[in-house]
């Protein structure tokens, strides 16, 4: 076995070209990390917004609020459930009407679809404070048309604002409060009293869902039996994380599609200089690689150490790589919800799993380059390459 010291020594003597070829292949490391943190940022975002302790109900085969429709019948039928629980002599339970209007971006870049949120005082009390907290100014006051919006709408709409004015549905409606939902997508979410939001949107039959606090997670088997045996109202019970991860699951799969596409080609190239620089490094060796096989070394082991200096510059490359890419770890960026059809504000987010993730592919894109070279390498008369 060739001591792993002379690999080292070897990429010292060459570090130009071990560098180079160490940053093409960071580079592409960074965009693949980059491309698995949009991802897992837009996962994590949305299942944020949910809570294992509650459960959605919604209107069977609905893949969203957008679709689903809760009668008001059917929300009072279920918030008495034995396996909903109680806060105040008052069931935790908040029917929630989802619409979408269209407001101007403040850039003029053009309208953009934005969820409008009808919520109960009952059931913020309830179910949404522990979530929703209001950072600047206050709650709408019942019964009026007031706003608070999520702070990713904070001045990226006109009148999106503090204090400023929202003209939707022949109605003025004044901007109140500013809250923020943990970095979730409610965030991007603009909030009014549900009864003025349905009369305005002309949506008075009922909601578009409603969330309920269990007594225990356990209770959701009971509360899914109970909407399963109902017929009136043909409603769904799900955890209220489970379903909004689902609904993550489109965006991010377009997002690791488009992007893997786009990180193969850069791959291909940087397995290309890898493997260029591993050829020259063989052409340059002759002579080492001649005394190395008259010493008495195979030419597995041969194949072998060539691989491991491969292996090396991969890894420095997946390292130089994944550490740029932690640093986009506060960048911010807007894009359609697949689920809603609305903009939501996603952040990127670095994790273990795309570190490990990043890693694998350097150390592929690595071997590959390598692995003719080292071939070569291995397969040289001993004769020839003694002569240089």
């Amino acid at each position: 076995m060739i001591p792993l010291s002379y690999n080292f020594r070897s990429i010292f003597r060459r570090r130009v070209t071990a560098i180079a070829t160490s940053l093409g292949l960071g580079l592409v490391v960074f965009v693949f990390a980059a491309v698995l943190m949009v991802a897992n940022g837009v996962q994590q975002t949305l299942k944020s917004t949910g809570s294992p302790r509650n459960a959605i109900l919604l209107r069977k085969g609905s893949t969203s609020e957008l679709t689903s429709f809760v009668s008001r019948d059917a929300a009072k039928t279920f918030a008495a459930q034995e396996s909903v629980a109680q806060a105040g002599g008052k069931a935790m339970a908040s029917p929630e009407l989802y619409v979408i209007q269209q407001l101007e971006r403040a850039d003029k870049s053009g309208p953009a679809n934005v969820a409008f949120r009808g919520y109960t005082q009952d059931g913020y009390e309830t179910v949404r404070k522990e979530t929703i907290h209001v950072i600047a100014g206050r709650l709408p006051t019942p019964g009026t048309s007031e706003l608070m919006i999520g702070k990713a709408t904070v001045g990226r709409y006109v009148g999106a604002e503090l204090g400023q004015t929202i003209k939707k549905a022949r109605r003025d409606w004044n901007i109140v409060g500013v809250f923020e939902a943990g970095g979730s997508s409610s965030e991007s979410e603009i909030w009014a009293d549900v009864e003025q939001l349905a009369q305005a949107m002309n949506r008075t039959s009922g909601y578009s869902s409603m969330t309920v606090r269990l007594r225990d997670p356990s209770d959701l088997g009971q509360l899914k039996t109970a909407a399963d045996a109902d017929p009136r109202f043909n409603l769904e019970a799900k955890r209220e994380d489970v379903y909004y991860e689902e609904n993550s699951g489109k965006l991010a799969g377009f997002v690791i599609g488009l992007g893997s596409v786009i990180a193969i080609f850069f791959a291909f190239g940087a397995t290309l200089g890898a493997m260029i620089t591993m050829y020259s490094q063989v052409a340059s060796r002759l002579r080492e690689i001649g005394t190395l096989r008259a010493l008495g070394f195979y030419r597995r082991t041969v194949l072998l150490s060539f691989l491991i200096e491969s292996l090396i510059l991969s890894v420095m490359g997946a390292a130089a790589g994944c550490l740029f890419a932690s640093m986009l770890g506060h960048v911010s960026f807007t894009t359609l919800n697949f689920g809603s059809f609305t903009e939501t504000k996603f952040q990127l987010a670095f994790s273990k799993n795309v570190a490990i993730g990043s890693s694998i592919f350097a150390v592929v894109m690595g071997l590959a380059g390598g692995l003719l070279p080292a071939i070569r390498a291995a397969r040289m008369p001993i004769v020839e390459a003694s002569k240089g």
